[in-house]
């Protein structure tokens, strides 16, 4: 009987081992699907730190607000493999002409897709402490171009915040309202990022038509833009925001992170894909 007994436990420490083994082997490659290629990135780095663990804790409780927030789009079936081989192929000339904000040379080979919330709190620390030196080192150097996307989890005033970025891009100033969001972010749903506090926020951009910009938003142009950017994220099966998508400009070798993980943690990818 102990005989039978050590030989299952055997069997069991080397099934774990293989299993282990496997997600190690997986996590290092360009192989894995999109959506399982972010659980992996997410199981491996959430409890690095306090803050990637605070991260995951928020992110916890992100679907039940989305919900609350877009009950329509609550009913898309979430992780469906063909949505995610659609994110992972999304090229940066596709995104920019169907309207997505660019930051940086349109040929960059390499490209960062931010998915965020202007109200997310890990995307303000994305903004302010890794943003800039990914600017200074990949954008500004010609590397490297970073497009952004609306994934809209934390109420109606990330909504209305999201149409007015999208004004500002048509004036070619998403970036610098993109900038001033974040320097301006207040609680959630407090009303900092109600439409008139934003359109007050809008004058302090040099060259901003104004008139056209409170037309925009007062218009809802692009309730149906923001619409759609969510509806990518949720039916492609992203937990939380900032999610990012970092690849080729061709939409091939397509890594992601789920959080607002250091300036070094985007450089290691980065750097891997420039030597490839």
């Amino acid at each position: 009987m102990m005989y039978i007994l050590d030989r299952l436990s055997g069997c069991y420490i080397l099934l774990a081992v293989l299993i282990i083994s496997l997600v190690l082997s997986f996590a290092h490659t360009n192989t894995i699907p999109l959506g399982i290629a972010s659980r992996v990135t997410v199981l491996a780095a959430a409890t690095d730190t306090p803050e990637e663990r605070e991260h995951e804790e928020e992110n916890s409780s992100m679907q039940d607000r989305f919900s609350r927030v877009n009950p329509e789009l609550n009913k898309q079936t979430v992780s469906k493999p063909e949505n995610i081989e659609m994110v992972s192929k999304l090229s940066s000339q596709s995104l920019i002409q169907s309207g997505s904000p660019i930051l940086g040379n349109s040929s960059a080979p390499i490209t960062i897709i931010e998915f965020g919330d202007f109200q997310c709190k890990f995307c303000d620390r994305f903004a302010r402490e890794t943003e800039p030196k990914i600017n200074a080192t990949y954008i500004q150097t010609g590397k490297v171009n970073m497009i952004f996307k609306n994934f809209v989890t934390h109420g109606p005033d990330s909504v209305t915040a999201a149409m007015a970025a999208q004004c500002a891009n048509d004036q070619g100033k998403f970036w610098n309202f993109y900038e001033l969001l974040y320097q301006d972010q207040g609680e959630e749903n407090s009303g900092w990022a109600n439409a008139n506090n934003l359109k007050n926020l809008a004058t302090q951009i040099h060259g901003l038509n104004t008139q056209k910009f409170n037309s925009c938003l007062d218009s809802a142009k692009y309730k149906s833009f923001v619409d759609k950017d969510n509806a990518l994220a949720i039916s492609s099966g992203f937990q939380g925001t900032p999610t990012f998508i970092i690849e080729k400009s061709d939409g091939s070798k397509a890594e992601t992170l789920l959080g607002a993980y250091p300036f070094p943690s985007f450089q290691a990818i980065i750097d891997k894909k420039l030597n490839e």
